[in-house]
């Protein structure tokens, strides 16, 4: 008897985390906008080979991007870039809406937009060997991308159309408020 209900809840329990936590895919995929608007800090990769890179942000307004041998650290409204190993740090002017805050503004306001975003459930995909929700999104201008939300709720990849080459951009989401506090490297 109790190893058949535990078996249960174990069925259960699986099977309710492949089911989408919300009414519709549209609504599976704005609630984890929202939630992603809402992080403390995160980090986000993208590209591959030589055209990739890493940037860490931390709110309201700090973040660090390295990529192709050019890294550049923003504190509130002050940006500092060097490029290539051994060169010098630069202070450079205020590059108005690139700061972390702007970017969770502009996913806050794709989520809260109910007719902006469509989004059709494509079920489960591992994915680099993560289980994570395959959703099929298209936005009011007619842009299409894939969205993949893992079982914690937040949005860990998403898949667009590359530069007209016929090639994918990627962009993938971790360390979700893990990311060490940004410092001005000079």
């Amino acid at each position: 008897m109790i190893r058949s209900i535990a078996v249960s809840a174990l069925f259960v329990l699986a099977t309710l985390a492949t089911v989408p936590a919300n009414a519709s895919p549209t609504d599976d995929v704005r609630g984890a906008m929202m939630r992603f608007a809402g992080l403390s800090s995160w980090q986000m990769s993208f590209g591959s080979g030589a055209r990739s890179g890493t940037m860490d942000f931390v709110k309201p307004d700090n973040m660090h991007m390295q990529s192709s041998g050019m890294e550049m650290v923003r504190v509130s409204k002050t940006t500092y870039m060097k490029m290539g190993s051994g060169a010098k740090w630069m202070k450079i002017p205020d590059t108005k809406g690139a700061g972390p805050t702007d970017i969770a503004d502009r996913v806050r306001k794709m989520a809260k937009q109910a007719n902006g975003v469509t989004a059709t459930d494509l079920g489960m995909k591992t994915v680099d060997g993560e289980s994570l929700h395959a959703y099929r999104m298209k936005q009011s201008d007619g842009t299409e991308s894939t969205v993949y939300i893992a079982r914690d709720g937040y949005v860990h990849r998403i898949v667009g159309k590359g530069n007209g080459d016929g090639s994918d951009n990627t962009i993938r989401f971790s360390k979700f408020n893990q990311v060490a506090p940004i410092r001005a490297p000079i």
